[in-house]
């Protein structure tokens, strides 16, 4: 998790939160990572919930934007009707 944190090091304010939407690819698959790593592995979230989390480590208000986009890499899955959320892999 450090060297992710080190990676992103320019993209994160003093409370580890992104400050904005990395560009290009290997930035936004670092932060989408970075994302990934606040959620356990194993445990069911409401939408609610995922929203708190996302928010949390972000200061950019986007967090409809990272869930779809956590969604789309595979780096969460949910319930057909969207009301139970989990992080896929370790």
């Amino acid at each position: 998790m450090d060297l992710l944190r080190q990676e992103l090091k320019d993209f994160l304010d003093g409370e580890d939160r992104l400050l904005v939407w990395p560009c290009g690819r290997k930035g936004k698959d670092l932060a989408l990572e970075y994302m990934a790593s606040k959620f356990e592995t194993g445990r069911s979230y409401s939408l609610p919930e995922v929203n708190a989390i996302i928010n949390r480590f972000h200061t950019f208000d986007q967090a409809a934007m990272l869930r779809e986009k956590l969604f789309e890499n595979g780096l969460l899955d949910s319930t057909s009707d969207g009301s139970e959320y989990w992080k896929v892999g370790p």
